[in-house]
């Protein structure tokens, strides 16, 4: 009889490890599939603004994009990661907690905004338009908020499971910008960088107010309540703060880098540019968000380390295969939607791009381990290695080699700083649980 309980409880908790298995697999491909929306239905927007607007102001909007987005980098102070550490130990008040960190980074984001405005106005050339113009501002400041907050929802929903909120709201934005482009193109009204990124604005805006109607999900029955409760502020921030500064590190150079071919070369060399960056974000987004499952799942179950990471990285590799080889293949005709000019100039880089998908896998995966282990430290040090050295390393070559030459730089520091992490990887998994 002792001998039946034993084995009636292997079964169980069998069954239970399979329903936990597949629960996180539906919340990774949720998550996946949300953000390849977003990046999908972003990249129609951007083939629309292409063929409706001059391509200057094309890539003048984009530099924004990608300015607004670092600012929401900059911003978010680790917040996120935190929510995803903290919810298992407030799940009898999750409101609360939400409550402050959306106070949080609404003031926060906010703050980064001004603070590029000021830097914009006074030391960009071509970029100083966003600061000139005070609607430009205005949208400017709104984009970094909205744009913040979704980040934050995203990942309350990573930590209850809720990868379908991701994907849901991420479509409902992708929708909402691909119209407000189209629509104010085709109304020929405006022709400027500022009518293209108004359209951001209003995926961004429908991206915080669909984040706050499906926080219920997250927590039953939430409604948002304004909270300035420092020791709360304090709290988020001291989890988050070694976490923001990893996050920044891997995001930097996505954004750092559109700004600087805008500076370096010219905004019409920023288009191709941020063409192909953004399809191969596409691909990119695969192993980040992956990881950012793991992260959870071994913050949730960290006897599970070895398995988790695994699992991890073969899905990123095998996801991403599919999608960066149909990417490769395809570069020609998909640029070709945009014009033949961002096909003839973005179709190089955007085939070297794919490819860093391989180092980045692992690279994503090692980050992931530390954050769940709090090992940050170690991590922040080759995370802030390969961010200055993926953005220095193209811009000194930028003038010399263009885009091509800044796509093969960026990939090699990559796969150096690859080889790094999974030696740590390799280590790690076999170290148990601190």
């Amino acid at each position: 009889m002792a001998l039946l309980a034993r084995l009636r409880g292997r079964v169980h908790l069998d069954a239970s490890a399979d329903r936990t298995a597949r629960a996180v697999l539906v919340s990774s491909v949720s998550l996946v599939a949300g953000k390849v929306a977003v990046m999908g239905f972003g990249f129609l927007s951007w083939v629309v603004a292409a063929r409706l607007y001059p391509v200057a102001e094309f890539g003048l909007a984009a530099g924004a994009v990608a300015a607004v987005t670092l600012c929401a980098q900059l911003a978010l102070l680790g917040v996120g990661s935190a929510i995803i550490t903290l919810l298992p130990v407030h799940e009898g008040r999750p409101g609360r907690l939400l409550d402050g960190a959306i106070t949080l980074l609404a003031a926060s984001s906010a703050l980064a905004g001004l603070g590029f405005l000021l830097f914009a106005g006074t030391a960009l050339e071509e970029l100083s338009v966003v600061a000139a113009q005070p609607v430009y501002a205005l949208l400017f400041l709104l984009l970094a908020v909205s744009g913040t907050l979704g980040v934050l929802f995203d990942q309350a929903s990573t930590a209850r499971r809720q990868g379908v909120l991701v994907m849901s709201r991420g479509v409902a934005a992708g929708l909402c910008t691909l119209v407000a482009v189209a629509a104010i193109g085709l109304a020929g009204t405006a022709t400027t960088s500022l009518a293209i990124f108004a359209a951001w604005v209003a995926g961004g805006l429908v991206t915080a107010i669909g984040g706050l109607w499906t926080m219920r999900r997250v927590a039953d029955g939430y409604r948002y309540r304004p909270v300035a409760d420092r020791a709360l502020s304090a709290a988020l921030i001291r989890v988050g703060l070694p976490n923001y500064a990893l996050t920044l590190a891997e995001r930097a150079p996505g954004f750092v880098l559109p700004v600087i071919v805008v500076e370096l070369l010219s905004p019409a060399a920023n288009a191709a540019w941020y063409a192909a960056w953004m399809m191969a974000w596409v691909v990119f987004i695969i192993p980040i968000q992956v990881g950012m499952t793991s992260f959870a799942e071994i913050a949730r179950a960290p006897e599970r380390t070895a398995r988790i990471v695994r699992n991890g990285i073969r899905t990123s590799l095998g996801l991403g295969a599919v999608a960066a080889t149909g990417l490769a293949v395809l570069a020609g005709p998909i640029l070709g939607l945009l014009g033949e000019a961002y096909a003839a100039t973005a179709e190089a880089p955007l085939r070297i791009l794919v490819i860093g998908f391989v180092p980045v896998t692992f690279i994503l995966a090692y980050f992931s381990l530390c954050r769940a282990r709090r090992r940050l430290r170690e991590a922040i040090v080759l995370g802030a290695v390969d961010a200055a050295a993926s953005i220095l390393l193209p811009a000194a070559v930028a003038q010399e080699t263009g885009l091509v030459g800044m796509a093969i730089a960026w990939l090699a520091v990559q796969v150096v700083v690859a080889l790094v992490a999974l030696v740590r990887l390799r280590r790690l998994t076999r170290l148990p649980a601190d």
